[in-house]
C-alpha cells in the first residue's frame, strides 16, 4: 500500500501544506502591514519566516509555530467558507502536471505492487495517472465510504482520499475538520496495515486522527512492514519517531528511510522491480521528463561602430598532428604519471605522458626505446593526436603539448626550461626579503588553449626567482617577490613584457621541431602576430578610425554596469545606483520600510574576544559609529564613511566588555599540540556563544580571533581536516545564529574608511537586513549555483562528496540552498573536481525544482545554472531530467581563465596606443560558438568625473571563460547577469567580486556544509555560512 501526503505532489506542482500554511501566514500579516510587500516577497528566506511569525505571536489567540493546528487554524481564518477553500485547492489542481512519480506508480499498481493507495491530499494525481494505464481506479472519498470493503477486481487499484476531494466531497481542512477521520476508513486503515506493507511518501504525521489510527494499527500484533520515508537526512519528527518506537516495542516491523523524496522512491521501486515492455516505459517516462531543448545557437556580437582594439597574448597555433603511442612492459597500474616523469628524468629530446592505458610521446624512436626500454608489451606507432583532447587544459595531450613546445622553443634559442617555464639568464635582477638575496630573472609562461575551431600559443610573462646559490627561492619568499614585481606591471608596462619575449622567441622563426634539431616530423608552427579584437562602441562612445580594426580577427562589445535598487530617503520607491557605496550614502537600504516600521529598529551586536585583547577591541570597534575619510589611493572609489547610524539608518548597539552579550572564550594552553590546541579553541568558542545567546538575545555576534591564536585556526593530518572558522560556522548555522568572525590585525588596519564600510555592511547583511539587490532586466528567472565539497579524509580512503545547490532570485538575492550527498560521482584526473551521475543530476534538479515551487509556488519560466567546471553528459541530462517543466533551463561553465590576457588601447591624437588601464569591466569576446571571454575584473568608471577606477590596481585582469553547456539565451543576457551577480556579495563592499555570487557561496556552502547534519534540509538562510 500507499499512504500520501502533500509532499507527494511537490513536483507535480501543488504546494506542500507548509507552503500553505506560510502563504496564508504572510497574507494576514501584510493585510496588517500594507506597503512591506517587497520585504516579504521571498518566503524561502528564514528571517522573512521569524518576522512574520514574531508578529503573529503577538496575536491573541494564534496557534505557535509548529502547532500541530496550525494548517486548519490559518486557512479557516483565509478562507472561512467552504467555497473559497474549493476553490483555492481547484486553482492550484488544475495546475497541476503529473510528475514522473506519478506516472510510475500507475505502472507499478499495473503490476500488481501497490492494491491500495492512501492521500491526505485533495489533488486526485493518482487516479489521473493511472488512465495512461489499463488499471481502473476505484475512487472512495467522505461520499463513498462504503467503497472501501469491496474487494477489488483484477485490473482495479482503491484511491482512498482521507481528508476528501475537492471534486465531490465536502473538503476537511480546518483543524476540527481534519481531526474527525471517518469511522470507516479508520478501520479499514488499521485493518490493511495490519497484514500489508505500507510505504508512506510526503506525510508529515501533521493530522492527530490518522496517527491515532496508525498508532492502534502498529501498536497490535501483525506482519505489516512500516516504511515511513522523510524528504530530507536528518530525525524523523517527533509524531513519526513516536510510531516507529510503538511498533517496535509491539514487535512489528518499522523502518525510517531519510532523504528518500516521492519521484525517485518510484523510480528505484521500478527499476528494482519492473522487466520487459513495462521497464522500457518506465526508462521512457524517466527520459521524456526532463525539458525539452532546442538547438543552441552560437553566440553573435551586436552590431555597431568599432570604438577599440584589444590585444591578446594569444598567438595562433600548429601543432603535430600525430605522436608515437606505446605500452612498455614494465608499466605499472597505480602512480603512472610519477613513473613515466622519472623515466624520462632531465632528457630534453623526449616528452612522453600516460594516456588511455598506453604512454603517448613526441621524440624520437631512439629515444623512446633507450627510456623505456625493450621489451614492449606494444611496439611504439604513430597515431592521430585527438585535438578536441586540447580543451581539457590539465589533460594528458596538453601536457605532452605545452611541454614538448617548451622543449623545442627552448632548445632554438638555447634558453634553460622547466616544464612549461622559460627564462632568461642574462641581466638578472636582485632583490632581498628580510636580509636574504635573491636572483631574479625574466621568465615566460607558455600556455596551450583550444578556442573555437583554433589552436592558440599563450605567454605569460613571470620571473623565475632562485637563491644566492642557484636553488630554488622558499616559496613564500618567492610570492613576495613577485607581488613587488608583477604586482605593478600594469596594462603597458605588461605589453612591453610580452613583446619583449615575442621579440625573442619568433624573431628568427616560428617554427620549431621536437626534439630541437631532429627530422622527426613533429613541427610547431606559430603565427607572429598576436591575435587582436575589434570592441564595439557603447553608447555615447566614440568610433574609431575603420582601418585601425582592419587586421583584428575577433569581435567584441561591453555591456553596461548593472544598477542596484536601494529605498529613496523620501519615502517614495526605490531609485537605483551602479555604485554600492554611493546608492547607501545617498538613499537607504533597500529593506528600510522594516526600520521606519519599528519592526526592525537597530542591530544588536555581541562579541567573543580572548580577556586580553578585550579593552583594545572594545576601544576599536567604537570606530563604527564615528566618520572616516578614504585614503588618497582610494578616493576612486569609496566615499566618507558617516558611522554606521548615518550609512544605514538605524543604530548598531556595541556591548562593553562588562555587558552580558560580551563574552571572553577560555584559553587554549600554550603547551597543547596544535590539534588539540585547535579543538580546545573551537570548544571554548562555542561555548562563550552559548553562554552568551543564554543570556541576552542578539542579532549577530563578532568572533574576534587574537595573532596568538594563529596556530590554533586550523590542522591536518592523514585522516582528518578541521577548521575553527568552518567548524563554528556549522554549529551556529544549525542554531540560527549569526557570526562574523574578524581578525584581530584588522581592526588596526590603516584603511580605516575601507575597513568601516567592509564591516558595517557583513554586519548589517548578516544580521538578516537587505542592503540592495539588483535591479532585475527579465522577469521570472532565477539562477543556481552548483558546488561540491570533496572529503578526501573519508572513511577506509573513500572521497565523501556534497553537492550545494543554492538558488537566487532575479534580483541576486541568494534564498535557500540544499545539501546532498553524491552517491556515484566519478572524478577528473587528478581527483579535483567531483561529477554528478545521472541520477545523482536527476535529484538534484528535483530538489531545485522543489526549492522554487517550495519559495514561490510556482516555477520560473527560466533557470540559470552556474559551475566552476564542465557539465558532462550525465549532468545535463540528469539536470534535464529534475527540472521537468521548466520552460528554459541554461547550464553555464565559469572559470577564471589563468592564461588569456588582453592589453586595452586607446585613441591619443588621433593614433591608437596601449593604455595604462586594462580592459574595461563588461568587455565580452566571443571565441567560439558557445564560449566567450568576460571581463568582471577590470577597469570601471571611478566615483570623481572622467576617473578610471581598477579594482584592486594589480598587474592585468584575468577574464571568465565562459562555456554553455546547455541553454539558448544570447550572450548579451548571460553576461549582463554573470556581472551583475558578481555585484551580489554583501560580505564585501568591494565594487563587485572576480565571479559571480553564485559560485562564491555554493562552494563556500557546500564546504562548511560537510560539517553539518541534516543534509537535504533547506532552512538555513544562507547568511549564516557567509
Amino acid at each position: 500500500m500507499l499512504l500520501l501526503g502533500a509532499g507527494a505532489s511537490i513536483s507535480s506542482r501543488i504546494p506542500s501544506a507548509s507552503t500553505c500554511i506560510w502563504q496564508w501566514k504572510r497574507s494576514i500579516f501584510l493585510s496588517n502591514h500594507p506597503g512591506m510587500e517587497r520585504n516579504f516577497d521571498e518566503l524561502s528566506l528564514g528571517m522573512v519566516q521569524e518576522r512574520i511569525q514574531d508578529w503573529l505571536d503577538t496575536q491573541p489567540g494564534f496557534p505557535r509555530a509548529g502547532d500541530a493546528g496550525e494548517y486548519g487554524f490559518y486557512i479557516d481564518r483565509c478562507y472561512p467558507r467552504i467555497e473559497d477553500r474549493r476553490s483555492f485547492f481547484q486553482r492550484h489542481i488544475q495546475g497541476a502536471k503529473l510528475s514522473s512519480g506519478y506516472r510510475i506508480a500507475a505502472r507499478l499498481a499495473k503490476n500488481n505492487l501497490f492494491r491500495l493507495a492512501w492521500t491526505t491530499n485533495f489533488d486526485g494525481l493518482i487516479a489521473r495517472a493511472l488512465a495512461e494505464t489499463s488499471v481502473t481506479p476505484v475512487e472512495i472519498g467522505l461520499d463513498s465510504t462504503n467503497r472501501i470493503v469491496r474487494t477489488n477486481r483484477a485490473g482495479e487499484l482503491s484511491c482512498v482520499a482521507l481528508h476528501g476531494d475537492y471534486r465531490y466531497d465536502t473538503l476537511r481542512n480546518t483543524d476540527a475538520e481534519v481531526q474527525r477521520l471517518d469511522r470507516e476508513l479508520r478501520q479499514a486503515l488499521i485493518d490493511q496495515s495490519i497484514s500489508s506493507p505500507i510505504i508512506v511518501l510526503g506525510y508529515s504525521g501533521r493530522d492527530n486522527s490518522i496517527m491515532e489510527a496508525l498508532t492502534d494499527c502498529y501498536s497490535r500484533s501483525g506482519t505489516g512492514v512500516l516504511y515511513w520515508c522523510g524528504f530530507g537526512d536528518g530525525p524523523p519528527p517527533e509524531a513519526v519517531a513516536s510510531l516507529i518506537a510503538v511498533a517496535r516495542k509491539a514487535g512489528r516491523t518499522a523502518y525510517y528511510v531519510p532523504g528518500a523524496a516521492f519521484d525517485d522512491v518510484m523510480r528505484r521501486l521500478a527499476l528494482a522491480t519492473l522487466g520487459g515492455a513495462d521497464r522500457e516505459d518506465v526508462l521512457g517516462i524517466i527520459a521524456k521528463s526532463g525539458t525539452e531543448q532546442p538547438a543552441s545557437m552560437p553566440f553573435t556580437v551586436p552590431a555597431g561602430a568599432i570604438g577599440g582594439i584589444v590585444k591578446s597574448t594569444a598567438f595562433k597555433l600548429r601543432c603535430p598532428v600525430e605522436a608515437y603511442s606505446f605500452k612498455p612492459a614494465s608499466m605499472p597500474e597505480q602512480g603512472v604519471w610519477r613513473w613515466v616523469r622519472e623515466a624520462i628524468g632531465e632528457r630534453r629530446d623526449l616528452m612522453a605522458v600516460p594516456y588511455k592505458g598506453r604512454v603517448l610521446a613526441l621524440g624520437t624512436l631512439t629515444s623512446i626505446h633507450e627510456v623505456f626500454a625493450d621489451p614492449m608489451a606494444e611496439a611504439p606507432i604513430r597515431v592521430p593526436i585527438d585535438i578536441s583532447e586540447l580543451r581539457h587544459e590539465d589533460g594528458g595531450v596538453t601536457h605532452l603539448l605545452v611541454r614538448s613546445l617548451a622543449l623545442a622553443i627552448a632548445g632554438a634559442r638555447s634558453l634553460p626550461s622547466e616544464g612549461p617555464l622559460l627564462w632568461d639568464p642574462e641581466k638578472p635582477q636582485r632583490r632581498q626579503v628580510d636580509g636574504r638575496s635573491y636572483k631574479v630573472q625574466d621568465a615566460v609562461l607558455l600556455f596551450i588553449r583550444r578556442a573555437g575551431r583554433d589552436t592558440f600559443l599563450v605567454l605569460k610573462p613571470t620571473v623565475k626567482v632562485l637563491a644566492a646559490d642557484g636553488s630554488p627561492a622558499p616559496k613564500e619568499d618567492e610570492k613576495a617577490i613577485k607581488l613587488g614585481i608583477l604586482g605593478y606591471q600594469h596594462n603597458d608596462k605588461f605589453d612591453a613584457a610580452v613583446e619583449r619575449w615575442r621579440r625573442q622567441l619568433f624573431g628568427e622563426g616560428t617554427q620549431f621541431s621536437c626534439p630541437p634539431s631532429e627530422d622527426s616530423g613533429f613541427v610547431f608552427t606559430i603565427d607572429r602576430a598576436p591575435v587582436s579584437a575589434a570592441i564595439v562602441a557603447a553608447p555615447g562612445e566614440a568610433a574609431i578610425p575603420e582601418k585601425a580594426a582592419a587586421k583584428s580577427v575577433q569581435k567584441g562589445f561591453r555591456i553596461r554596469e548593472p544598477n542596484l535598487l536601494f529605498a529613496s530617503k523620501g519615502n517614495t520607491g526605490m531609485v537605483n545606483d551602479p555604485h554600492p557605496v554611493r546608492g547607501l550614502v545617498s538613499n537607504r537600504p533597500f529593506d528600510f520600510s522594516l526600520t521606519r516600521s519599528g519592526m526592525a529598529h537597530d542591530i544588536k551586536l555581541g562579541v567573543i574576544c580572548p580577556q586580553p585583547e578585550g579593552s583594545a577591541t572594545a576601544a576599536r570597534l567604537t570606530m563604527l559609529e564615528q566618520a572616516a575619510s578614504p585614503s588618497e589611493t582610494e578616493k576612486d572609489y569609496l566615499l566618507d564613511f558617516p558611522g554606521f547610524a548615518q550609512a544605514f539608518g538605524l543604530p548598531l548597539v556595541i556591548p562593553r566588555p562588562q555587558d552580558l552579550s560580551w563574552r571572553a572564550p577560555d584559553e587554549p594552553s600554550p603547551d597543547l599540540t596544535k590539534e588539540r590546541g585547535t579543538r580546545f579553541a573551537a570548544r571554548a568558542v562555542i561555548q562563550a556563544i552559548d553562554e552568551l545567546r543564554s543570556a541576552q538575545r542578539v542579532n549577530v555576534i563578532l568572533i574576534v580571533t587574537p595573532l596568538r591564536w594563529a596556530n590554533w585556526r586550523s590542522f591536518e593530518t592523514d585522516n582528518e581536516r578541521f577548521d575553527l572558522h568552518d567548524f563554528v560556522k556549522a554549529y551556529c548555522a544549525r542554531k540560527g545564529i549569526a557570526t562574523q568572525f574578524l581578525d584581530e590585525d584588522t581592526l588596526t588596519d590603516p584603511q580605516t574608511c575601507r575597513i568601516r564600510w567592509w564591516l558595517s555592511l557583513a554586519l548589517y547583511a548578516k544580521s538578516f537586513r537587505t542592503p540592495f539587490v539588483l535591479q532585475a532586466a527579465g522577469a521570472d528567472t532565477a539562477y543556481v549555483g552548483l558546488g561540491t565539497s570533496i572529503d578526501r579524509h573519508g572513511p577506509h580512503g573513500r572521497k565523501v562528496v556534497l553537492g550545494c545547490s543554492h538558488i537566487f532570485n532575479q534580483q541576486g538575492q541568494g534564498l535557500q540552498y540544499r545539501l546532498s550527498k553524491v552517491e556515484n560521482p566519478s572524478f577528473d584526473r587528478r581527483q579535483r573536481n567531483a561529477f554528478l551521475s545521472r541520477d545523482d543530476a536527476r535529484r538534484v534538479g528535483e530538489s531545485i525544482r522543489q526549492l522554487f515551487f517550495e519559495a514561490r509556488s510556482a516555477l520560473p519560466r527560466r533557470i540559470i545554472i552556474h559551475k566552476r567546471f564542465e557539465f558532462r553528459r550525465d549532468e545535463r541530462e540528469g539536470l534535464l531530467e529534475g527540472l521537468a517543466g521548466i520552460a528554459e533551463v541554461d547550464m553555464v561553465e565559469i572559470t577564471v581563465d589563468d592564461a588569456f590576457r588582453y592589453v586595452n588601447s586607446k585613441m591619443y591624437s588621433g593614433k591608437l596606443e596601449v593604455d595604462k588601464f586594462p580592459v574595461a569591466r563588461g568587455t565580452v569576446i566571443p571565441i567560439g560558438d558557445q564560449e566567450a571571454l568576460l571581463w568582471v575584473h577590470g577597469s570601471a568608471a571611478a566615483i570623481r568625473n572622467n576617473w578610471r577606477y581598477y579594482q584592486g590596481k594589480r598587474r592585468i585582469p584575468a577574464p571568465l571563460r565562459i562555456r554553455r553547456h546547455a541553454g539558448t539565451t544570447d550572450l548579451q543576457t548571460l553576461a549582463t547577469e554573470i556581472l551583475g551577480l558578481s555585484k551580489m556579495n554583501w560580505n564585501s563592499f568591494d565594487l563587485y567580486t572576480q565571479v559571480p555570487a553564485t559560485l562564491e557561496t555554493s562552494g563556500q556552502i557546500a564546504r562548511i556544509g560537510r560539517l553539518m547534519e541534516n543534509f537535504g534540509e533547506a532552512n538555513y538562510d544562507y547568511r549564516l555560512l557567509m
